[in-house]
């Protein structure tokens, strides 16, 4: 496969073909990788559909950051492909996934944890570094609002999200889903609206540091809180205690 960081990605488009390339690579290797990515994928072309549809108060920028959040994601897998290192969230959900012992939902959740609680602080330090917003305080506070509109994009893509994992890897999420009714989606749009919050406020210390000693220091913090978050799913007592039996379940397509 050819290295994703030797390509340039410059809109939204290219990285949806790029990450519809790479996703049939992951599904014919029967790489767990997958879980994640096309969770990823789902997402950016419900974002490439509100970019056109007056949903952001400036799209050019969203895409912008949408393209740079695409880099971090495309870098980590090169990265790990070919034995650099990587950031220690990616590391992790990359080591799980290979070993393919765990369950659906932790491949999902692993991948979603490193991207957003790793990555998107870093991507957004660097484009609002770019600009020049901090610490104009009426700029942040748009790029903010935009920020925080893809909440709304996550919990209008929850019964999307579960019903292709339902579909292609796990179908018993369909009857948890109808057991559990809303309280699932409700309580998954509040983590991922806490997550996102506090990705804001890791962008603002970033921007805040009074040097690159100090920025290098809250990077490293991030990245551990991160990978504290991974392995929290990953040593999650439901899962832990159930492990033996994951092969088994993705094999028929249980869990």
């Amino acid at each position: 496969m050819e290295l994703v960081s030797n390509t340039p990605i410059d809109s939204i488009n290219q990285v949806i073909d790029m990450m519809t390339e790479e996703l049939d690579i992951f599904q014919k290797c029967g790489d767990h990788r997958v879980v994640f990515h096309r969770v990823y994928l789902l997402m950016t072309k419900e974002m490439k559909r509100r970019l056109s549809s007056d949903f952001f108060e400036d799209p050019v920028w969203m895409e912008r950051v949408l393209v740079g959040f695409a880099h971090y994601y495309f870098n980590a897998v090169n990265s790990y492909k070919i034995g650099l290192p990587c950031p220690p969230a990616w590391e992790l959900a990359f080591r799980q996934a290979s070993k393919k012992q765990g369950f659906v939902l932790q491949d999902a959740l692993l991948g979603i944890n490193a991207h957003i609680n790793s990555d998107l602080p870093m991507v957004m330090y660097n484009i609002l570094n770019e600009e020049c917003a901090w610490p104009d305080a009426r700029r942040m506070l748009h790029r903010r609002q935009d920020h925080e509109r893809i909440n709304k994009v996550l919990t209008d893509l929850m019964d999307l999200v579960q019903d292709e994992l339902s579909y292609y890897y796990a179908r018993f999420i369909r009857v948890i889903d109808y057991v559990m009714g809303r309280k699932d989606e409700t309580l998954s749009s509040l983590i991922m609206a806490h997550c996102r919050s506090n990705v804001w406020y890791n962008t603002e210390l970033l921007l805040n540091a009074s040097d690159e000693e100090h920025r290098d220091i809250q990077r490293r913090l991030i990245e551990k809180d991160a990978l504290s978050i991974g392995l929290k799913v990953s040593n999650a007592f439901p899962f832990k205690i159930t492990k033996f039996i994951a092969p088994l379940t993705r094999r028929n397509r249980w869990f």
